[in-house]
């Protein structure tokens, strides 16, 4: 194990240790859960109450699936989390669908069809022993490819926490500006100077900072009112929400090469804890993954909300705080079960200013960029290898500061891939790796 790892995934810890570390848990992952399906609520045509449930059985999958993977799939801390590929591809949708005059309330269906025939599709592959070969086109360089250009894409979505504009406001904001990097500022003064438990709970404390500094400012509050409460206390979560599913080929076929190219990050992540832990990430670990992160997308399907990717964030997270035990992972996502159900309480969480989340983030993001950075030099770039590494990350940072607008023109079943220049890039880190391929071992 990493000697900077204090806690590895068996250890035992303290009942009092273990709370924090769950309730640390907890907030980290309502900070990657609760922003994207308020997004993508919206642009699907959902309202108020409508978007308030989906948060709220966003939260609950989020524990539910969190402790499968924990427990019976790849067995690393890993978050699942809402995607942001699935929100540039929903979000794609619904412009189309827009600009056709079409029926929102069918696309909904059309998606949950989708996501349902990709998770039986992605179960498949694990239950087949598939994945010990498509494990062999993710190599340190495709990692290395992946765990930089995703930083970069989704650093648009930092600014615009720190600015004040992630829901689509068209001037900055001042208060947020300032909460962003007082959050930042407090989590890097707490991991560079304090003791080795309160650095452990960097994460924490710079949220609980910057949460407190936002609402003394007047920060802290509008996300609820936006949503919609509601008025129930205990609230179910609810299956088909959206209807039940209605059959597309074009969203089908979307739907599950989607899922195909977010394996990208399922690697990512898992190998790239498995490195980090210095832990062996063994085959049938890959199928029970594989297996898991298939049910994910069965489990987004039926509870009507955005679709899932284990989060590659994790690393940076288990880096920074130097614990990997499952326990308090498991009592973070157990929280969130609990926040799903208990709609004020879930609510309140909820209303993190974005600001603040963005801001740990970001900090979490700047340790990927290094585990990132650490992939490629495993890589051992040969000339061949850095044609294939600079060409992919050119290419999808290029791809990232093009409009959207460019690709109206594509056929609707690859705009909305071919505008995420993270795929784009990571795909081409494999083709132009495979093509120029020198002689190598194999992981698998």
């Amino acid at each position: 194990m990493d000697q900077d790892i204090k806690y590895g995934l068996d250890a035992d810890l303290e009942p009092g240790k273990a709370a924090a570390y769950g309730f640390q848990h907890m907030i980290l992952l309502i900070a990657n859960a609760a922003i994207m399906p308020v997004i993508v609520a919206r642009g699907l045509g959902l309202e108020g109450t409508e978007i308030s449930s989906m948060l709220l059985r966003t939260f609950f999958i989020c524990g539910v699936l969190c402790i499968l993977q924990a427990r019976f799939g790849h067995r690393f801390p890993i978050i699942e989390g809402p995607s942001g590929m699935w929100l540039t591809v929903w979000i794609s949708l619904a412009s189309i669908t827009g600009a056709m005059g079409g029926d929102y309330a069918q696309l909904r269906m059309h998606i949950i069809f989708g996501m349902l025939a990709a998770g039986v599709f992605v179960i498949a592959l694990g239950l087949m022993n598939c994945m010990k070969y498509i494990a062999r086109l993710f190599t340190p360089l495709v990692h290395g490819v992946f765990l930089i250009l995703m930083p970069i894409q989704l650093s648009k979505s930092f600014i615009g926490g720190m600015l004040g504009t992630v829901y689509g406001g068209t001037e900055i904001d001042p208060g947020s500006f300032i909460a962003f990097w007082v959050t930042v500022a407090a989590m890097i003064l707490v991991y560079v100077f304090a003791t080795p438990f309160i650095k452990s709970i960097a994460i924490l404390i710079g949220i609980a900072v910057g949460w407190i500094f936002a609402v003394a400012i007047g920060q802290g509050t509008e996300n609820i009112g936006e949503i919609g409460a509601g008025n129930s206390l205990i609230i179910i979560p609810e299956i088909f929400a959206w209807g039940l599913p209605a059959f597309d080929p074009g969203i089908l076929l979307t739907c599950i090469i989607g899922s195909f190219l977010l394996f990208a990050n399922f690697f990512a992540s898992t190998i790239g804890m498995a490195d980090m832990l210095e832990e062996e990430f063994t085959e049938a670990q890959i199928n029970r993954g594989t297996i898991c992160f298939g049910i994910t997308n069965l489990a987004t399907s039926l509870f009507c909300t955005i679709g899932f990717v284990p989060f590659a964030t994790s690393i940076g997270i288990i880096r920074m705080t130097s614990v990997a035990t499952r326990k308090p992972f498991y009592i973070g996502s157990a929280a969130m079960i609990v926040l799903g159900i208990i709609g004020p309480v879930g609510l309140f969480f909820a209303s993190i200013p974005p600001a603040v989340g963005y801001g740990s983030l970001s900090v979490l993001f700047a340790i990927i960029i290094k585990q990132g950075t650490d992939f490629v030099k495993k890589a051992e770039l040969t000339e061949r290898k850095g044609f294939a590494f600079g060409l992919a990350m050119l290419v999808g940072t290029g791809l990232m500061m093009q409009p959207f607008e460019l690709f109206n023109s594509l056929p609707s079943i690859i705009e909305p891939f071919v505008t995420n220049g993270l795929l784009v890039g990571v795909i081409l880190s494999i083709v132009l790796e495979q093509a120029l391929k020198e002689k190598q071992k194999n992981r698998f």
